[in-house]
């Protein structure tokens, strides 16, 4: 819908508050940049003070973030308000191979996964206007899941034992994935609401490794053997293979994909006023990202032994750049939350989310040209091609399911300003053959502290978070020619700016 076609009141939400113009501009500057580490790509810090409280909210839910963690809290929520919110990720990602190939230079303290520069952005908004005393409307943009990893700390002409040593297995892997949410909630009761938001989801996928190992037990012997016909006639397959192998430069490879899904998320918030006590349910669809995008292939500028043999355009033709189709599955998440102000004036808060990552098994890719590789123009004059690629890919995952537990309290100390504190627990659906540069993941532990200060019409809120993953060891024999077993030492400071405005006066102003 253009902003023109909206009725008046959220045309004026929406574009006339020059206040949301700023952020607006910040929130496209910002979420630009890249995402971080979760439990494996997931994103709980989604609202300054609900992170500020250890991401506990469901069951409080009673600011903009509410469209995230609970979108019926919004029925509760009087008036019109936007809000805004940034985040920084200051992350130090480390990795010590338990072994290597023999003569490989490994760092002092291990090889760096973090991107350059070291800190990650993220910005967040939402919007909601109360239309009647039973309806109130809603808007959020956010990015649940995201990733951004990068251990690319070398240059393709540099020697091969001075480069990432686990970078057959990846290098460089960013995801982001939009969700616009459009809201409607309803209240059944004076304490009871529902809500329900159907969403646009935008999704890219942008992977990075190293391939043609020369070492493993596929990869260049698996080319070796598609090419041992045109470059070995003659010789035992097996044996022209382990030849070729040995010959071959390193090859690098980009895949780049968008998608636009639909998805959903709704929730249900219930207050017992005696006791003072909040019960709150939410949910967020699954989404299977259906990737349109481009494959590439590069093998640096350096003569290399089979060159002299095949020519210079042997290995672009048997690996060439194309436009690939591909499936990504993000997970479901289930939510529980409790909340409760009865004791020492004081809001204590807990809530329980599932995410579904089982569904995370894969990611395929499907190279159209070499699954139309026997057509005449992919042939040579002999009636050959040397096309190495198969006509799909899959990246196996096997993930298992995450559970992540959130405590939180948050209290009153002046009329102007509330302060909090937090912990989360986050289990990690990363199972051990799948641990390395793109998922260096564990299970973390997360301390939190927050504060609100209210000036007017106005909110400020802050948090900081200290996020410690558990040091993650692996010993996988598969995974043993990738070199990505080892230790993984992971920590994370983040933190966060809220400002939330009440525009209710101002909305009723320009409505008589």
């Amino acid at each position: 819908m253009r902003p023109g076609n909206y009725p008046e009141h959220l045309r004026w939400l929406l574009l006339r508050s020059q206040t949301f113009r700023a952020s607006l501009l910040s929130f496209g500057l910002l979420v630009a940049a890249g995402l971080c580490y979760g439990s494996a790509f997931s994103v709980s810090e989604l609202g300054a003070r609900a992170s500020g409280m250890g991401t506990a909210f469901i069951g409080l839910a009673d600011d903009g973030s509410a469209l995230v963690y609970n979108p019926a809290g919004i029925a509760f929520q009087p008036g019109a308000h936007l809000e805004m919110d940034n985040a920084v990720v200051v992350g130090l990602f480390r990795f010590t191979p338990s072994s290597t190939p023999a003569g490989q230079v490994v760092p002092p303290n291990g090889y760096s996964n973090s991107i350059k520069p070291h800190f990650i952005p993220l910005a967040f908004m939402y919007a909601t206007k109360q239309m009647s005393p039973k309806i109130t409307l809603g808007m959020a943009i956010f990015t649940p899941f995201g990733l951004s990893a990068n251990s690319t700390n070398f240059n393709d002409s540099d020697p091969n034992l001075t480069k990432f040593v686990g970078r057959f297995a990846g290098t460089r892997v960013r995801l982001e994935s939009y969700w616009f949410q459009p809201t409607i909630a309803y209240k059944l009761k004076d304490n009871l609401s529902i809500a329900i938001g159907p969403t646009f989801v935008h999704t890219h996928l942008e992977l990075d490794e190293s391939f043609l190992n020369p070492l493993g037990p596929d990869d260049a012997l698996s080319f070796g053997r598609t090419a041992a016909p045109t470059v070995l006639p003659g010789v035992p397959v097996n044996q022209a293979a382990a030849i070729i192998a040995r010959m071959l430069p390193e090859g690098r490879s980009r895949v780049a994909g968008t998608a636009n899904s639909p998805a959903i998320s709704g929730g249900l918030l219930w207050k017992h006023a005696a006791s003072k006590t909040n019960l709150g349910l939410m949910y967020r669809s699954s989404v299977v990202n259906h990737l349109s995008g481009k494959a590439s292939f590069a093998f640096g500028n350096q003569p290399y032994a089979l060159e002299q043999y095949v020519g210079s355009g042997f290995l672009p033709n048997a690996f060439p750049n194309q436009a690939i189709t591909g499936s990504f599955p993000t997970p479901a998440t289930y939510g529980v939350g409790f909340a409760n102000s009865k004791f020492w004036n004081t809001t204590f808060v807990v809530d329980i989310r599932m995410q579904d990552y089982k569904k995370f098994k894969n990611v395929s890719l499907d190279f159209p040209i070499n699954k139309y590789s026997r057509l005449p123009q992919y042939l040579d004059a002999a009636g050959a091609n040397n096309i190495a690629l198969s006509p799909e890919k899959i990246l196996n995952f096997n993930f298992r399911e995450s559970w992540n537990f959130a405590f939180g309290a948050e209290k009153p100390i002046r009329p102007n300003l509330t302060v909090r504190v937090g912990y989360q627990f986050d289990m990690s659906p990363v199972v051990p053959q799948s641990v390395g540069p793109l998922f260096p993941d564990a299970d973390r532990n997360s301390f939190t502290l927050g504060a609100t200060r209210k000036s007017g019409n106005k909110e400020f809120t802050f948090f900081y978070e200290a996020m410690k993953f558990e040091n993650r060891v692996t010993n996988v024999p598969s995974n043993d020619y990738q070199w990505t077993n080892g230790v993984y030492h992971n920590f994370a400071n983040v933190a966060g700016l809220a400002m939330r405005f009440d525009v209710t006066d101002f909305s009723i102003r320009k409505e008589h």
